[in-house]
Parts: structure tokens; C-alpha cells; sequence
């Protein structure tokens, strides 16, 4: 049997170990699927400060600018947000940020 599940490209959790959880449920699925913690902040209805991630195919890191239309279409409010450096988005766990490409 085959099925087809779409996921989104980010999502927040309160606590971040709940991330860990969702980190190895994607990787039991298919182990091309990669979730990265990218960011901390606030929903766009309020509450407390999250813990925001990305769900991406292993091989094809994310743009800049995809990164932050994911982030906005999950729900980060970022106006209420300090801004995003660019340190602070990290693909697999890496210290170095994402080379920005003018594509």
C-alpha cells in the first residue's frame, strides 16, 4: 500500500524536546525527510514563545528567503519577533547559517 502525507514546511513546538519526538517519527518515515530547529518566537494568535522548525528533503537546504516564507506561512509572528539573524537558521543542526544566493 502506498500513501501520500503532506507535511508542512514549518511548524512550532512549546517545548523543545518535543522536537526531538517529532525528529525521529520523520526520520521512521523516510529517512530523506530532515527536521531543523531554524528559530524561537511567538505565534501570530499569541501565547508562549515556540520553538519553530523546518521540514526539508535531505540534499535540498532551503533558501533564505524560503525559510522565512515558511516560517511566515507557519504562523511566526514577525513583527512581534526580534529579527532573524542569520546565524540563527541552521540546516541540520549546523553552527554556519545558510549561504545567501541572489536566485
Amino acid at each position: 500500500m502506498q500513501i501520500t502525507i503532506e507535511l508542512p514546511k514549518a511548524f512550532s513546538v512549546r517545548d523543545v524536546r518535543e522536537l526531538t519526538f517529532v525528529q525521529d517519527l520523520m526520520t521512521r518515515l523516510n529517512s530523506q525527510v530532515l527536521v531543523a530547529q531554524v528559530a524561537t518566537g511567538i505565534h501570530i494568535d499569541g501565547g508562549p514563545t515556540a520553538v519553530w522548525a523546518l521540514v526539508y528533503m535531505d540534499g535540498q537546504p532551503p533558501k533564505e528567503a524560503e525559510i522565512f516564507n515558511a516560517l511566515r506561512e507557519a504562523g511566526l509572528d514577525m513583527q512581534h519577533n526580534a529579527e532573524i539573524p542569520p546565524s540563527r537558521i541552521w540546516v541540520d543542526n549546523q553552527l554556519e547559517p545558510i549561504e545567501q544566493t541572489n536566485s
